[in-house]
């Protein structure tokens, strides 16, 4: 029986629960098997790091479209669709493409969901199976697939990439992946496989002494950002950022779209991955990186700046982006956090840049104490008032006179506030989502 996008959506939510985790491979790599191994398919380049892989996959997704190949791109986790997790040579798949896929591995799934609930496939074990079934229907040449979390044991983990890429190493998701800096390189350095090269960027030495350790063993080949490339920021504009790029081919003056301080870095790891794999096309580089975009992150989107500050990490970032990009403006801010960030450093980093804040409740069953969240940015925050609902957030925004208007905090609140702008109104998908 054929299923409608919306029944496909609620299968994966509901009967793959969406944000269990599984660890191991061996469903994943039982479920391709059944697929007749759709990612042998395909070249691919493998990319993860504690922060900016996501942005790494971006542009290398790009470089590699502009530099003539037919591309697909995998990413997670989505902002206001699915589909977006999906994309060849730039654009999200179809949903009739996406349903194509889903169905096949349905069935896959399965048979394994008979062998008990070890083998039954998880949310992601299913979404990646259904990347490498898309790009083989699609005939891709070649992939830029961003690892989901950590890298040892996650279901992207399969493929035998072209290069393999570790952007940065610190601190995170601690309860799964270790609470050390050398625990987390360790499973990042996962993803290095047999003589394959793999390109590192700005890594703390401890970290770095694992990644290379793992990378001699197994005869991989290592560039590293500072050492074997390097990058210099000529400009820092918004939308019109430039950088000089010195690797095997040096390349002046690249016009970078992506915003932020942190975008030449994560420039400059794709540049050297993608050389890596074919020389760089000086004027395909331009157009490339002209091009290259990610929703929700730094966005100016309908004369409102979207951007995910969900943890201190990313705030300190955004602080920093709006110092440089928006320095004397007066800014007003639509703010909404998930009960379980940390909510008191984002504020504290956030709050003293903005001359009022509407605290709201993002739409999700992990944001219930959102005034909890309201009185937490009183305490450092002269000018703040409590909006429950983010779409009467957003039209008190849309009212206030003031140069810079920001929606921030959850990607949940980002990605609903970005589909209301898109579509005027908010669509079946996003409240299946949002639960």
């Amino acid at each position: 029986m054929t299923v409608t996008y919306l029944e496909a959506l609620k299968y994966l939510y509901f009967n793959r629960p969406f944000g269990k985790i599984k660890i191991g491979l061996y469903r994943i790599e039982e479920l391709l098997n059944i697929l007749n191994n759709p990612e042998k398919t395909f070249s691919s380049f493998h990319v993860t790091g504690s922060n900016g892989k996501g942005s790494t996959t971006t542009f290398l997704h790009y470089l590699s479209r502009f530099h003539g190949f037919k591309t697909g791109g995998y990413f997670s986790p989505h902002l206001s669709s699915i589909l977006e997790r999906y994309l060849i040579n730039g654009e999200k798949v179809s949903k009739n493409t996406f349903l194509k896929s889903f169905e096949k591995i349905k069935n896959a799934a399965e048979v394994l969901d008979k062998k008990g609930i070890d083998y039954s496939p998880s949310f992601f074990e299913f979404a990646t199976a259904i990347a490498f079934e898309i790009f083989k229907n699609e005939n891709v040449e070649i992939s830029t697939i961003e690892v989901g979390l950590g890298g040892r044991f996650d279901a992207t983990n399969v493929i035998i990439p072209k290069v393999s890429v570790i952007t940065t190493v610190s601190l995170e998701h601690t309860k799964i992946l270790g609470n050390s800096i050398e625990k987390i390189a360790f499973e990042k350095a996962g993803i290095i496989k047999e003589n394959t090269p793999v390109v590192i960027g700005s890594i703390p030495n401890t970290a770095k002494e694992v990644i290379y350790e793992i990378a001699n063993k197994k005869g991989a080949k290592v560039y590293e950002l500072g050492k074997d490339f390097n990058f210099e920021i000529n400009k820092l504009s918004f939308n019109e950022n430039s950088i000089n790029y010195y690797g095997d081919k040096d390349i002046k003056d690249i016009k970078i779209s992506l915003n932020g301080t942190h975008q030449p870095i994560n420039a400059a790891i794709a540049l050297k991955a993608f050389e890596i794999f074919n020389p760089l096309n000086e004027n395909v580089v331009n157009d490339a990186f002209k091009r290259a975009f990610i929703p929700g992150r730094f966005e100016l989107y309908k004369n409102i700046l979207l951007d995910g500050s969900h943890n201190p990490q990313a705030a300190e970032k955004f602080v920093e982006n709006l110092d440089i990009y928006f320095k004397n403006k007066s800014k007003v801010a639509v703010f909404g956090i998930l009960d379980d960030k940390d909510k008191r450093k984002v504020i504290e980093k956030l709050s003293k840049k903005f001359d009022h804040i509407i605290v709201t409740c993002p739409p999700s069953h992990r944001a219930v104490n959102c005034e909890e969240t309201f009185l937490l940015t009183k305490e450092y925050c002269n000018s703040v008032e409590f909006v429950k609902d983010p779409l009467k957030a957003l039209e008190k925004l849309q009212k206030y006179r003031s140069e810079l208007k920001v929606v921030t905090g959850s990607f949940y609140l980002v990605g609903y506030i970005r589909s209301y702008l898109e579509n005027g109104y908010i669509d079946e998908e996003l409240n299946l989502m949002r639960r």
